[in-house]
């Protein structure tokens, strides 16, 4: 036979009973009592129906308390979802607690507190409500007609879809104008590329958002030579930091020639004379000296050391002398004077006395 269920002034629904399950005899809730002979047997009857013509008339409540008489999950999360497009949070907040959706939920207590401090924009809301359930495009456009297009861009830059959220900055005068905007969105696509292994979209796209060290390192990671030299020079004078960044990274691929160019461009004088004292370019490290005595102890110290690890120990002395470390020149000669004497080497003894004095000499003069 046929079951007919009625709410209120709506058609009636027709739901077929099995056979054998008799004649219906009476009903309570979404319960209906069906005798067969002398058998009475209880059916549940899902009240989907009569909930769904209720919803489709926004009637929220009466849509509710059908619900209470029994439906099943996926009718009361249908409920919750549209009481929330809906606005009607309490409702909404009572069927998402029957599914326990405590994301909804979340969503409804934050859009609450918003209303409680004076937040009016429901076009607001519903964009953001959209947002939850993943209509991002219609959540967009919710965005845009509300006044708060930077939502939507943030939206898809945080689902990393970043072409349509630079479609959405066109659009939007008022992002266009904040550069710092601009800037973050650039900045996500470069960290999203490198997440991805993709290190050439990362470099270029963090230069375009003017993110420099971040590329540099991404350009010595990768030895990136040629690309380091090509940033350097499009690099003005001033900007000594990033300049200095540059030297270092590109010494540090052993490119000691483009390091020297990058250092005197940015006139950092005692990273250069650091840079020629360490690959022992001794005579560039004397010139340069020449006119920046302040950076005169960077190269005559190390020469000093090397000097003295290949046995020319005078030239040594001299180098310390010239570095103006007439102490330190002093006290080696002494070493030196005290390993000859241990050695029985009176000959080197005597040179090195004469030396020694010789440097006494030159200190006191310069002392006096």
């Amino acid at each position: 036979g046929l079951l007919y269920i009625k709410a209120s002034t709506f058609p009636s629904q027709q739901q077929r009973l099995q056979s054998g399950q008799g004649f219906v005899v009476g009903f309570t809730g979404s319960k209906i009592f069906s005798l067969h002979f002398f058998n009475m047997t209880t059916i549940d009857v899902p009240q989907s129906a009569p909930m769904i013509q209720y919803l489709e008339r926004k009637m929220f409540k009466n849509a509710y308390q059908i619900a209470c008489l029994g439906v099943t999950q996926n009718d009361w999360r249908t409920l919750a979802l549209e009481a929330l497009e809906g606005m009607n949070f309490e409702i909404a907040k009572k069927a998402f607690i029957r599914v326990r959706d405590f994301m909804y939920l979340e969503l409804i207590h934050s859009i609450e507190e918003r209303r409680k401090q004076g937040e009016t924009n429901t076009e607001l809301f519903l964009a953001d409500i959209c947002a939850y359930q993943g209509k991002f495009q219609e959540a967009a456009k919710l965005y845009q007609k509300s006044g708060h297009g930077e939502k939507a861009i943030q939206m898809y830059t945080d689902l990393c879809q970043f072409e349509l959220a630079k479609q959405m900055m066109g659009e939007n005068l008022k992002v266009q104008e904040n550069t710092s905007e601009v800037k973050q969105l650039i900045t996500k696509q470069a960290e999203w590329a490198k997440t991805r292994n993709e290190p050439k979209t990362a470099c270029d796209t963090y230069l375009l958002a003017g993110e420099y060290i971040k590329a540099i390192n991404i350009m010595s990671e990768n030895g990136w030579t040629q690309q380091l030299v090509e940033l350097c020079n499009k690099l003005d004078s001033t900007e000594k930091e990033l300049l200095k960044i540059c030297g270092q990274k590109l010494k540090q691929l052993g490119e000691f020639n483009y390091a020297a160019d990058v250092y005197y461009k940015s006139e950092d004088y005692e990273s250069l004379a650091a840079l020629y004292a360490e690959t022992q370019q001794w005579q560039k490290g004397f010139d340069l000296v020449q006119s920046k005595q302040d950076y005169k102890d960077i190269v005559y110290l190390p020469y000093a050391t090397h000097l003295i690890e290949n046995d020319n120990f005078e030239e040594a002395q001299a180098a310390l002398s010239k570095a103006e470390k007439e102490s330190e020149a002093i006290n080696l000669l002494d070493e030196l004077t005290e390993n000859a004497l241990h050695q029985n080497k009176y000959k080197d003894a005597g040179y090195f006395h004469w030396l020694q004095a010789r440097a006494n000499m030159s200190e006191a003069k310069r002392i006096s």
